[in-house]
């Protein structure tokens, strides 16, 4: 719809050309569809976790009530992983009753930084100028995620672990608070096989109680794939051109389309940011996105059009200040002042890995 829109309300400003739109790239697999990578033996109960509520349908989520199962093993790391086990936790599960299978440990997103509205200003934009400091100042790609953990940008389920994935799932401090409640984690790789009594994983077995119910949220959200150019001969690819927001890459990708010629100008104004699969990919990435963000700032209609846009809280955000307010002033100036220096060192990031 949003591509439609757009190229419907351009016909007199450029010449549209009917052009193929590939939305799968990026597409994620959806736990209730996709094909589980690894083995089940028979009678085991495996389920995707929007199967769950069905199985409490009719009993009491009283705290200390009955649960449709003894046990529950959830298998995968990722956010939907996490949102089962706050799930499960809060439909009466019992912290001891869950086991969590998890091939790798995660930085995540604190989603107070997130919200963008007046009221949440300092969370939002303060916080923005804290990452760019962060990435100013870092001198590796650990120093870089301690940094940003220790303005409040990303948060940790585990302390005493340093994650090595950053797939920018966004929790709650309380949320996080509610998975630190599960004491069995299993970390011994990916699953490879699962059986009635034990777990086969990467890095050995690990037994399990009879009659356990396994929940799939290995699916991927998105599948590591190379970037590709956006703008293509009679064909549109569409990816990500701010992270992590598809919904405004795909609109402001049509806007471009609709609105100027040439596939070398509007891969100029898109360029495909690349979604991280290992925490060295994280500076890469921004480092794409504030390119893209640099050159959409030099283009006063495309400046403009972000401004408006109801996918953009941002640039409304900023615009939306009062003239007389000096303190949401300074920090719009010290961002820009931080994200120019953050521009000069994310290249030595880069190289460092």
């Amino acid at each position: 719809g949003e591509f439609q829109s757009l190229l419907s309300g351009a016909r007199h400003q450029v010449t549209v050309r009917r052009k193929r739109v590939d939305a799968r790239y990026f597409s994620p697999s959806v736990p209730s569809t996709h094909q589980p990578r690894f083995s089940v033996a028979p009678g085991v109960r495996l389920l995707p976790p929007n199967a769950l509520p069905g199985l409490w349908q009719g009993m009491s989520r009283d705290p200390g009530a009955e649960t449709p199962a003894q046990r529950f093993v959830v298998l995968g790391a990722g956010k939907t992983a996490m949102d089962t086990l706050i799930w499960l936790m809060a439909s009466g599960a019992d912290p001891a009753q869950l086991e969590w299978v998890v091939p790798r440990d995660s930085w995540l997103v604190n989603r107070v930084t997130t919200q963008a509205g007046l009221a949440f200003f300092k969370e939002c934009i303060g916080s923005q100028v804290d990452q760019m400091a962060a990435l100013a100042t870092a001198t590796s790609t650990e120093d870089l995620f301690l940094r940003l953990e220790a303005c409040g940008a990303l948060l940790r389920i585990d302390t005493q672990r340093m994650p090595s994935m950053f797939h920018l799932a966004t929790m709650t401090p309380a949320e996080v608070a509610v998975l630190r409640r599960v004491q069995q984690v299993v970390r011994l790789g990916r699953v490879q096989a699962v059986h009635a009594d034990h777990l086969q994983l990467e890095q050995g077995q690990v037994p399990v109680q009879p009659g356990s119910l396994f929940i799939d949220c290995t699916a991927s959200a998105v599948e590591a794939r190379p970037v590709r150019p956006i703008f293509q001969a009679g064909e549109i690819v569409l990816q990500m051109v701010r992270l992590p927001q598809p919904a405004f890459s795909a609109a402001l990708t049509a806007y471009v389309e609709a609105h100027y010629e040439g596939d070398k100008e509007k891969n100029r104004l898109c360029g495909s940011v690349p979604f991280p699969q290992t925490l060295a990919d994280y500076p890469k990435a921004m480092m794409v996105a504030m390119w893209n963000q640099f050159q959409w700032g030099q283009d006063k209609p495309l400046r403009e059009w972000i401004r408006s846009s109801r996918l953009d809280g941002f640039g409304k955000l900023v615009s939306g200040i009062a003239p007389d307010d000096h303190e949401k002033r300074d920090i719009v100036a010290r961002f820009k002042q931080q994200a120019a220096a953050a521009m000069a060192n994310i290249p030595k990031l880069v190289a460092g890995g």
